[in-house]
């Protein structure tokens, strides 16, 4: 075996190390006011990915200055944001490389649900009322985003030796929540794990495993003492 092939062999193999050791987090975290309007950041997160694909640059694997994440790019996200009636303060971090930041604040629900159909689309190319106030209980309901995203990343590139389950796992879906008001009780799927640092706030954490099992896992419901 020669160098150069020793040498790309031993890149793959780095490259799923890093693979399994997380290549997905998104985070979705938000806070409400007593009216009802709040802010909220959505952030994408590939640093993992995104040092596997310098491990295959290094080794001659990619063309130079291709990471492999032109989809990472949220700025046209953020564009179609600035336009949603009841969306303002829209900021785009990319100061980390492999790690994308939208924040905004909404008005109301109803703003809110129009800026998530923008970041969290499917297939079915029909908008989602992913949040509604019961009264004062918070309820999301998802579309089928993650799940879509789950088989894209999960599943398209296992061979027959890759555990599907490791790798689903090494994916993360995290929520955090502050409210005004403090939080007398919530629901969340099995799989979720849940922290609370004080009444009034609430973080969520779970993964891609999870995820592909119950198409609800990340459905919720939250319930303010008012």
């Amino acid at each position: 075996m020669d160098r150069a092939r020793s040498l790309r062999i031993t890149a793959i193999w780095s490259a799923l190390a890093v693979l399994f050791t997380g290549c997905l987090t998104i985070e979705e975290n938000y806070t409400f006011k007593k009216n009802g309007s709040g802010t909220m950041e959505y952030v994408v997160d590939l640093s993992a990915f995104g040092e596997m694909m310098e491990s295959f640059s290094k080794m001659g694997g990619e063309e130079k200055g291709d990471d492999g994440l032109e989809g990472m790019n949220i700025s046209d996200q953020a564009d179609k944001l600035k336009g949603l009636a009841g969306i303002g303060g829209v900021k785009v971090k990319n100061k980390e490389k492999y790690i994308k930041r939208v924040s905004f604040k909404f008005k109301d629900i109803d703003a809110l649900n129009r800026a998530l159909n923008v970041l969290l689309p499917d297939s079915s190319g029909i908008d989602q009322t992913f949040w509604r106030w019961e009264g004062s209980t918070l309820v999301r309901t998802n579309n089928r985003h993650a799940a879509e995203l789950g088989n894209d990343m999960g599943t398209g590139e296992a061979s027959d030796s890759t555990d599907p389950t490791a790798f689903l796992q090494s994916m993360h879906y995290k929520y955090s929540f502050k409210f005004a008001l403090p939080i007398s009780d919530h629901t969340v799927a099995d799989g979720v794990v849940v922290d609370a640092p004080d009444q009034k706030r609430l973080d969520l954490d779970t993964d891609w495993s999870v995820i592909m099992n119950d198409p609800k896992a990340l459905d919720l419901r939250i319930t303010l003492s008012k």
